[in-house]
């Protein structure tokens, strides 16, 4: 089976327009910095400096302190900008990030070596992926961790008993949810626009699991069995289907992604070349495997919002979205 570049690190970051998801992006990967390239370093690290403190209010306003840390490591937050993001948390009413932006404008000005700083990278002399061991153990839920045959970043969901649930962090391709093209709809009696028989599932466990991960990762990789009510199991029940990766349901959704904006998933530069629904720009909308009013329908996700209208199976403008796979992985 032929290999898909589903992800290009480069391409699909460069063209990433300034928000909290590139950001997060830029900092997980150096952090997790898994066959990681000089070239990449500086591509990171130049937007951290240059571009990424025009997203720190948005991080402000998400309350998201557990990120900030890291912007102050990769000098997103200096000596130049720390009394501005500290008033945009007084405006803001973010008192525990108040708080802690001015401990830090306090050690930046009396005690910087007491901050853990990253040390200025210079080109041919980095040893930033020397010996790097991923501990998975403290890969909590909204963390990005970067594994794939291509390292890609996945969003951890859940992290329970040696187990993740990742999920893409883009947006990887763009497609009907069942093609009506495909012969096998002809050759069989069963609801191609239900999760357990349609065309997008079978690529998902195919052509997408077969290029997104390596050998010794898909080895990993803990089959889950979907029934006929859309109930998610480790058990193989009477009637389930086996999946090694899978979509989203709705109830998984909004289980794990509680916000709309927590829902918002850039779109790779891979899926642009497909025909779409919409003309997307940094972001796109994408499949939900659970069916919608009608079983004709299936949800999806569109700017956050999870819906199902004007999705008929089959129907004339609405056949290709965007898909984001999912999958349990097994680091014990």
């Amino acid at each position: 089976m032929s290999f898909i570049p589903y992800f290009d690190e480069i391409k699909d970051f460069t063209r990433l327009s300034d928000c909290t998801e590139k950001v997060e992006i830029a900092l997980s990967r150096l952090e997790n910095p898994v066959g990681i390239t000089e070239e990449k370093i500086l591509m990171y690290q130049d937007y951290l400096f240059k571009s990424a403190p025009s997203v720190v209010p948005q991080f402000i306003d998400l309350n998201k302190i557990s990120v900030f840390p890291l912007l102050v490591k990769y000098k997103v937050i200096r000596k130049t900008n720390i009394l501005k993001f500290t008033e945009c948390a007084r405006e803001s009413k973010r008192m525990d990030i108040l708080s802690y932006l001015m401990d830090v404008g306090y050690q930046l000005k009396t005690k910087p070596k007491n901050l853990n700083i990253a040390p200025k990278f210079t080109q041919g002399k980095t040893d930033l992926n020397s010996g790097f061991v991923l501990d998975y153990n403290t890969a909590k839920a909204g963390r990005i961790i970067w594994l794939g045959r291509v390292a890609m970043p996945w969003k951890v969901l859940e992290n329970t008993d040696g187990r993740l649930l990742l999920l893409s962090m883009y947006v990887l391709d763009c497609l009907p949810f069942e093609d009506f093209y495909d012969p096998l709809y002809f050759s069989t009696s069963f609801d191609r626009s239900s999760w357990r028989y349609c065309s997008l599932k079978r690529h998902i466990n195919n052509e997408f699991f077969n290029s997104l991960l390596a050998d010794a990762e898909k080895e990993k990789v803990q089959p889950v069995y979907i029934t006929a009510d859309d109930v998610l199991t480790f058990e193989n029940r009477a009637g389930a289907k086996q999946d090694k990766m899978f979509l989203l349901s709705k109830a998984e959704t909004e289980k794990y992604l509680r916000s709309e904006k927590g829902r918002l998933a850039p779109v790779a530069s891979y899926a642009l070349r497909s025909k779409l629904f919409n003309d997307f720009g940094t972001y796109a909308y994408w499949w939900l495997r659970s069916n919608g009013a009608y079983d004709a329908e299936k949800m999806y996700v569109l700017d956050g919002e999870i819906t199902s209208r004007n999705s008929i199976i089959g129907g004339d403008q609405f056949n290709y979205l965007g898909v984001r796979p999912a999958f349990y992985y097994n680091y014990k």
